[in-house]
């Protein structure tokens, strides 16, 4: 094989081995498992927010029991004293009825809102066993998209691994003149600096070359540059001339 044609074989080994790496950077399986991450952390944050409330509202329930029960006590206490013959004064009996009449509404009221409060608990709990199985069935799609990804980042490794390989073996055919020329060409033209000739015309512009340029491709040592996007030019065999660059 000639020089020119190994760096042909070169560049698109390096094509190549630039797309997968680019494929595997930038995989969309990728974003798939950052917006399934996303999605669990914000089920997560929305369920731990869920059980803080709860917490909070069953410590808040547990004191507004304790004050009913305070409250149970005293109304008992002091129904005993005002009917229990402990005290004689008029004016003092209206009083501690007036205060028996106030503590019974006090207790009602906080009866009401214990109750209210116990059924808005229960609720809410409902609702956190549905989210907690909302939260469990995000951590199976968050692994399942990370299967995928681990799957599909393998085997695009398995593929770059051999184009590696095959690019090793090549390296020691070509001269370091060429090797030279090759990365001069790359770089002027963003890694696609060689171009085959494909029905007398550039593959790279598509222009037609001219017959003077055509008579030195024959010779597969000629250097010859596309006269309009300046790319090296190659004739590959006419096998190999059939498949259309792309």
């Amino acid at each position: 094989m000639e020089q020119l044609e190994l760096l042909w074989r070169l560049q698109d080994l390096d094509l190549a081995i630039a797309g997968l790496q680019e494929k595997i950077e930038s995989n969309p399986l990728l974003e798939n498992v950052r917006l399934a991450k996303e999605k669990q952390g914000e089920l997560q944050s929305t369920l731990d927010r869920g059980k803080e409330w709860q917490a909070e509202q069953r410590k808040k329930l547990k004191m507004m029991e304790l004050d009913l029960n305070k409250l149970a006590a005293d109304r008992a206490g002091l129904h005993n004293k005002l009917y229990g013959g402990e005290v004689s004064n008029i004016r003092e009996l209206e009083l501690m009825e007036k205060r028996l009449v106030s503590l019974g509404r006090e207790q009602e009221a906080l009866e009401e809102k214990i109750i209210r409060l116990m059924e808005e608990v229960e609720r809410r709990q409902v609702e956190l066993e549905e989210f907690k199985g909302q939260v469990k069935r995000q951590e199976q799609a968050v692994l399942g998209e990370e299967d995928k990804l681990e799957r599909e980042l393998a085997n695009l490794g398995l593929q770059l691994e051999q184009l590696q390989e095959n690019r090793d073996g090549l390296l020691p055919l070509i001269e370091s003149k060429y090797m030279d020329l090759y990365r001069t060409q790359c770089q002027r033209h963003g890694g696609k600096g060689i171009s085959r000739v494909i029905n007398d015309s550039c593959s790279g512009c598509r222009m037609f070359i001219s017959s003077a340029q055509r008579g030195f491709l024959y010779n597969p040592n000629s250097i010859v540059y596309c006269e309009n996007c300046g790319r090296l030019l190659v004739r590959l065999s006419d096998s190999d001339n059939k498949t259309v660059d792309t």
